[in-house]
């Protein structure tokens, strides 16, 4: 039962890699703006100090990167998801989300000139029981569940298997026998 079990968890981890395998490529940047910042603000899980900052939105838009004024070091990479506007602004434009007086204020989203579409901040959620959770948990405990379940299925075949090839030996002597004595047998 246990090579089973070896085996199906390599049968599951060979799937993983063939289906994301063909998204695996390089980000390529698609836009590059220069920010500088009079005050402190905040980007998910960072606060950002008084300074000139790089965003650079890679190929697929669904990740942000912030960089330092020459590019020389990188403070986060952070998840983002596309966010439209009505019309596109002819300047750069950042966002923000409403923050109560006298704390930081969060950069809710940035647009690179010209374009409707920009990229917004996925900030981790704080639900009523007040741990945070974030997009990415919630999708890491559904995909963990989902793989827990493959995985009690493909530990589950060979017993299934087993049970039904006994049904169809069993099955098949019964016919063979009954085709036997039927055809060959006098009594």
């Amino acid at each position: 039962m246990n090579a089973y079990r070896n085996l199906a968890v390599i049968a599951i981890v060979a799937t993983t890699f063939a289906v994301l395998a063909p998204n695996a490529r390089a980000q390529m940047t698609i836009q590059k703006l220069k920010v500088t910042i009079s005050e402190p603000v905040e980007v998910p899980n960072l606060v950002l100090p008084v300074g000139t900052y790089v965003f650079e939105a890679l190929e697929n838009g669904r990740v942000t990167r912030i960089f330092s004024a020459d590019e020389s070091h990188i403070y986060a990479t952070l998840l983002t998801q596309p966010k439209e506007r009505r019309e596109p602004m002819d300047n750069p434009t950042i966002t923000f989300k409403q923050s109560q007086r006298g704390e930081v204020e969060r950069i809710d989203s940035w647009f690179y000139p010209a374009e409707s579409i920009g990229n917004e901040f996925v900030y981790p959620r704080t639900p009523v029981d007040g741990r945070s959770e974030s997009k990415l948990d919630v999708f890491t405990k559904e995909a963990g569940r989902d793989v827990a379940g493959a995985v009690e299925d493909v530990v589950a075949i060979p017993e299934y298997l087993a049970v039904h090839a006994e049904h169809a030996v069993v099955g098949s002597s019964i016919a063979t026998g009954r085709f036997f004595r039927a055809n060959f047998l006098v009594n």
